[in-house]
């Protein structure tokens, strides 16, 4: 497991994402504190329920560590890579 803070993981997503393809895991810390962690998503998982939101585009690059809503979260983790 890699740990990581916020602020990297924003800069360096697409290497995050590559690495979470090769199945590396990430404690994601924020203000010396882990408050996360992210793993890849196991390929037996049941991912049939998650809607194809590929004509939606939506901006995740700046939001100034503010706190997101449950339905936010829901809606982001929602889209298709």
């Amino acid at each position: 497991m890699i740990a990581m803070s916020v602020k990297d993981l924003r800069k360096k997503f697409p290497v995050v994402r590559s690495q979470l393809k090769k199945g590396e895991s990430f404690l994601i810390i924020h203000k010396s504190k882990p408050i996360a962690s992210l793993s890849p998503v196991d390929d037996s998982s049941d991912l049939a329920e998650v809607i194809d939101h590929e004509s939606e585009a939506v901006a995740l690059e700046d939001f100034d560590d503010e706190y997101l809503s449950k339905e936010e979260i829901a809606h982001y983790f929602a889209l298709k890579d």
